[in-house]
């Protein structure tokens, strides 16, 4: 008989002696399908990361700022001198602060990484431990919809670049982190910090097919310092010039109406100053898509100047045309205390509403 032929008899007599166990085949089978789905639910609720089941290695990371300087709010940056700590178990063959990099830095040229042990140290819990002090430019977009009054926030941006979130993960240390005492923002107030621990996913294998195409992961801290620009800054610097100007404008209109060239001067002038004032600042900004709280503030300012120039023209004109004297002056002075009005509710809305 043939090699084959002999083979599906033998299977076919298998058959036949273990018909009877069908039922206890099947029930075999099935809890043969079901234990690898349910060991995967527990891998992932285990944190297992390997066919071994295991779990990816632990890494606390504390920050500690201590100088902040030069934020340029038109190029999104600035400088941060800070101790960055890792503390690791003995079982971690690699170093965590050999590994990891700043993901929000630029000129990594300039960026400094000193180290405080020659070695990681052994710590008197078994873990290990290195501390190093860090100082470089950081990038983070700005939003400037509520100039002069915005926040800001500056990020150190943290992950490890060579293991991925599989193979070892971060723990802020929170009880140890947080900010100089003598920490100080030139220009600014600090209000509040705080951090996120994320996994941060790349969405690519960036070439390295040996993942199988997966994509890669990895462990990301976020250290965020919020910032303020004080409100005496908006109220001295930006909103009293431009108050001084429309308050220059009113006291034109509440000139004699038969003095027309002065009266048109004095808003003439005004409108010339809110141009240059506003030049001023936007100098300093970087181009926006979108109006900041100062522009909107300025284009009342410039709708009340043209009223008040258009309100001097019709009141000389009337003049000439010999009107009532006392008529005139009233309605200089209704058109003055209407425009102080839409002047102070509109500013206030305007901060009210901002975003």
């Amino acid at each position: 008989m043939p090699r084959r032929a002999k083979t599906h008899a033998a299977c076919g007599q298998g058959r036949r002696r273990t018909s009877h166990r069908a039922p206890l085949g099947l029930a075999l089978a099935a809890l043969l399908l079901l234990l690898p789905s349910q060991g995967l639910a527990l891998a992932k609720r285990t944190g297992a990361n390997a066919p071994g089941g295991k779990a990816p290695e632990v890494v606390d990371v504390g920050i500690w700022p201590t100088i902040v300087y030069n934020l340029d709010v038109g190029a999104n940056s600035y400088y941060v001198a800070a101790y960055i700590w890792f503390a690791w178990s003995a079982s971690l063959d690699a170093d965590p602060s050999e590994t990891f990099e700043f993901t929000n830095n630029v000129e990594s040229w300039g960026l400094s990484k000193r180290k405080t042990y020659p070695e990681p140290i052994l710590l008197p819990d078994g873990r290990r431990y290195q501390c190093l002090r860090i100082e470089g430019r950081f990038f983070h977009p700005f939003s400037l919809s509520r100039f002069p009054l915005e926040r800001h926030r500056l990020l150190l941006s943290l992950e490890d670049n060579t293991y991925p979130s599989t193979d070892l993960v971060y723990r802020f240390d929170r009880t140890q982190s947080g900010l100089d005492p003598s920490l100080e923002v030139p220009g600014w107030e600090i209000y509040d910090w705080k951090t996120e621990v994320s996994e941060r996913r790349l969405g690519s294998s960036l070439g390295d097919t040996s993942l199988g195409g997966d994509v890669l992961s990895f462990s990301h801290v976020d250290f965020e310092i919020d910032v303020e620009r004080p409100a005496k800054f908006f109220y001295w610097k930006m909103l009293l010039p431009a108050s001084i100007v429309m308050l220059a404008t009113w006291m034109g209109l509440l000139l004699h109406p038969e003095e027309q060239a002065a009266r048109a001067a004095m808003v003439g002038t005004a409108l010339l100053s809110a141009v240059f004032l506003q030049q001023s600042y936007t100098a300093s900004l970087p181009e926006t898509n979108r109006l900041v709280l100062m522009d909107r503030i300025y284009v009342v300012v410039y709708a009340l100047l043209v009223v008040s120039l258009v309100h001097v023209v019709l009141q000389g004109m009337r003049t000439r045309r010999g009107s009532d004297h006392d008529r005139s002056v009233r309605g200089d002075r209704i058109s003055v205390a209407t425009q102080a009005t839409i002047f102070l509710g509109a500013v206030w809305w305007l901060i009210r509403t901002a975003t």
